[in-house]
């Protein structure tokens, strides 16, 4: 079969119904159909410009554009700005790349968007990519010139958990999420006011004494914050919501935004102070820079804790944020919560290797459920309410 001798028209409006954000995705079908009476090469081709540049118009669209354009510059200034090290430059590009497709993602419609018509969901969405963008500009300017230790320094955990982190972020703030918006900034505010308090508690680099031994009390009454901050914002989403999962999810999520304060405040020590680095590695071990890097990631161990408690909650997070209509995802479900419980079982107990893997377990389980719960969502599935 040959093809029509105006195909550029049919190409040109398929690029126009891509370009439009999913809220309108019924205005390509009518174009289609407008495009299916219009006799005439010319005419053809003039309405199908004239759908591409409305559907560029759209607020969404621009968005898109400008993170393409973004994208394409911190490329760009990725492979010739001083990340010598082709691991390192592979991996920030790779990185670059996800972060980039998850933006596309979660403006379809689907498992991860699009976004609900919600402040809260639309702010903490554009807060979770400011904090992507941040970390990869960090990353970019922490891996410039020459890498005593190669590529492997820390950077692959970080951007794992950045990437699990990002998918949920997504997911709750998604059209399909059950998650409430006074659910979502109970749970982010309470662990933005835990998180600090956290850090602050836990041995500074691992060898120095905490941060909180040279408050009034030692800082004591840290420990009050850290416990009060998830306890009210449960409290007040059971309030508000009259739903005891609401108030799990908000729990959950605290959690989350805890862990991941007290790693990006534990890293973040490294780059803004590090003259305070201790020697953690013999003399003998190499040059300055190499004795320098290997401290660094011993005491970085207590923040790859953290981040391996900010992926497990995660997990449970996006295991709880969609209903559980299939009887497999019921499974799933039961099995992330019973991971995290032998992980809140080993850990204590110093069974290490035990509480690692049951926390893996907790992560992968979870974002199976995850998965599992968006196999029915197709567009048009969803209510103006969000409800799948």
């Amino acid at each position: 079969m040959s093809r029509p001798r105006d195909d550029a028209a049919r190409r040109l409006l398929a690029f126009a119904s891509w370009l439009l954000p999913a809220a309108r995705s019924d205005w390509g079908l009518a174009m289609r159909a407008e495009l299916a009476h219009l006799e005439g090469r010319a005419a053809r081709l003039a309405f199908a410009l004239g759908c591409v540049r409305a559907a560029a118009a759209q607020p969404a669209t621009l968005r898109r554009l400008a993170v393409s354009a973004g994208a394409v510059g911190a490329l760009a200034l990725l492979l010739a700005g001083g990340v010598t090290h082709p691991a390192a430059r592979l991996e920030l590009a790779g990185l670059l790349s996800v972060v980039v497709a998850l933006a596309w993602r979660g403006g379809r419609p689907g498992l991860l968007g699009p976004v609900r018509p919600s402040r809260a969901a639309r702010v903490v969405r554009t807060a979770g990519f400011a904090v992507a963008c941040a970390y990869l500009l960090v990353a970019f300017l922490d891996h410039r010139g020459p890498q005593p230790l190669g590529s492997g320094d820390g950077l692959l955990p970080g951007m794992i958990t950045l990437v699990l982190y990002l998918v949920v972020t997504l997911a709750v703030t998604a059209h399909a999420s059950t998650a409430s918006a006074v659910t979502l900034m109970s749970g982010i505010v309470a662990g933005l006011v835990a998180g600090p308090a956290c850090f602050m508690l836990m041995p500074f680099e691992r060898a120095l004494p905490p941060l909180a031994e040279h408050l009034p009390g030692q800082g004591i009454w840290l420990i009050a914050i850290v416990v009060a901050a998830p306890a009210a914002a449960m409290v007040v989403v059971t309030r508000r919501t009259r739903d005891a999962l609401q108030s799990v999810v908000a729990l959950v999520c605290a959690g989350a935004v805890c862990a991941g304060v007290v790693a990006v405040l534990g890293y973040g020590a490294f780059l803004l102070f590090p003259d305070q680095m201790p020697s953690l590695v013999p003399l003998n071990a190499g040059p300055p820079d190499v004795r320098s890097a290997l401290s660094r990631l011993e005491a970085g161990d207590e923040y790859v804790v953290a981040l391996i408690w900010g992926c497990l909650l995660a997990g449970v997070l996006g295991s709880l944020i969609r209903g559980a209509a299939r009887r497999s995802t019921r499974v799933l479900r039961t099995a992330t919560i019973t991971c995290a419980c032998l992980v809140l079982v080993a850990a204590p107990t110093g069974h290490v290797e035990a509480a690692v893997v049951a926390a893996l377990a907790t992560t992968m389980t979870g974002m199976l459920t995850l998965v599992s719960t968006g196999r029915g969502l197709r567009r048009g599935s969803i209510t103006a309410g969000g409800q799948p």
